[in-house]
């Protein structure tokens, strides 16, 4: 069976707030967390609208590298967590697990550095400075050298399933025994032009409307793409037995974790909703739970056409008749798409949901979609004791991947 790993610290930076009282508010009120940019000029952009984080907060914080926003957003979360880790553990029985992006995107002026600085004597030395800078290891370097993390640690790239997969890689290395505590979860930073652009042509991201609470629709038959979003959502996730042991406030339990490749589309769901329905299943089962335990589903619920009928598929698959009986929502209606931390978000959401006892709503959701007919909790949310929930995370590539949050 293996050890219980429970939550039992966490530290936000979202589009909902940064306080975690703030965030469990705003999502039992229905806020919205989606404003017009103001990160950059987007002129003529058919798309101004996004899930900012407010970054006050950072602007008078010391950070050993003067590198890019992510790595800003993650060194000071990571700075909120750090009382937990001192003189817990040996530091080589720590991990770091952390979803992630490369982000070069972000840096706009990236081809013209080296235009201008490749021909000088300097120029490959300033390069390599640069290119540093902008690396997700820089996240792994500096939770090693300033907060003594010696354990096993890495960046997953999974795009939009990478914090949930950084999360069930770690349970498992708890539950079995070969970490004690480990630090989880997810930062994303890509609304900036390059990023938006990329994902504009690809027809991924809703055009901003005129009045934008009419954006991000997700289930809604007028869905038409996903809204962009930022943030850090970072957990320290231990076994039970070293949490009890050092008196620590256990906030949830991760209870199961499965995944699925599909190898079907680089950007489609596949169209049987396999790999959906697959890792679903193998949290449930790696859960030792039924079907019937779960009490909510916090869904991927992008607001894509393709997604959000495809993953309304899988559930069916899986649950049958059970799933028109199940509460379900997409809270990306009120943060957004958080890209690479949209899975911590979520299992923060989750958390959030069991401590309080709600079904979080699917805000804007107004028009029923004869393929996606299930109940995705209407515009305002639900009370209701939940002891299990299950977090959809489905990515790029066919990288999909659930976890089980649980009553502790």
């Amino acid at each position: 069976m293996g050890s219980k790993v429970v939550i039992t610290k966490v530290s936000a930076l979202t589009p909902l707030g940064n306080n975690i009282q703030t965030i469990a508010n705003h999502l039992k009120n229905g806020y919205s967390g989606i404003k017009y940019i103001t990160r950059f000029d987007t002129g003529s952009f058919g798309v101004r609208h996004a899930g900012e984080v407010d970054l006050s907060e950072l602007a008078n914080f010391s950070y050993p590298e003067e590198a890019n926003l992510q790595f800003k957003m993650f060194y000071y979360s990571l700075t909120q967590l750090y009382q937990e880790l001192k003189h817990s553990y040996a530091s080589e029985r720590i991990g770091c697990f952390i979803g992630t992006d490369p982000n070069i995107a972000t840096t706009a002026n990236l081809g013209s550095m080296f235009e201008r600085y490749l021909t000088k004597e300097q120029g490959r030395s300033l390069i390599t400075d640069r290119v540093k800078v902008i690396n997700p290891s820089l996240l792994l370097y500096y939770a090693s050298k300033d907060f003594h993390i010696h354990g096993p640690a890495y960046c997953n790239l999974g795009t939009c399933s990478a914090s949930t997969q950084a999360i069930g890689a770690a349970y498992k290395l708890i539950k079995h025994g070969e970490l004690d505590m480990a630090i989880v979860g997810g930062v994303s930073s890509k609304i900036d032009p390059v990023s938006m652009s990329r994902l504009s042509r690809l027809d991924a991201l809703e055009e901003t409307k005129e009045d934008i609470r009419d954006n991000c629709r997700p289930f809604d038959k007028e869905r038409r793409g996903f809204t962009m979003s930022e943030g850090c959502v970072l957990f320290v996730i231990e076994s039970e037995e070293a949490a009890k042991k050092r008196n620590a406030t256990i906030l949830c339990e991760i209870s199961g974790y499965g995944a699925a490749l599909d190898g079907y589309s680089i950007t489609d769901p596949h169209e049987e909703a396999t790999g959906m329905m697959l890792s679903m299943k193998r949290a449930i089962q790696d859960a030792g739970l039924h079907m019937n335990d779960i009490d909510y589903i916090n869904a991927h619920g992008t607001g894509t056409i393709k997604n959000d009928k495809y993953e309304t598929m899988a559930i069916k698959q899986l649950f049958g008749e059970q799933a028109y009986k199940l509460d379900i929502s997409s809270t990306k209606s009120m943060h957004g798409h958080l890209m690479t931390t949209a899975g911590a978000m979520e299992v923060l959401v989750c958390m959030l949901a069991i401590q309080h006892e709600f079904v979080p709503p699917t805000i804007h959701y107004a028009n029923p979609d004869e393929h996606c007919d299930l109940n995705y909790t209407p515009r305002e949310h639900k009370n209701k004791r939940i002891n299990h929930a299950l977090t959809n995370s489905f990515g790029l590539g066919g990288q999909n991947a659930s976890l089980i949050v649980s009553k502790y």
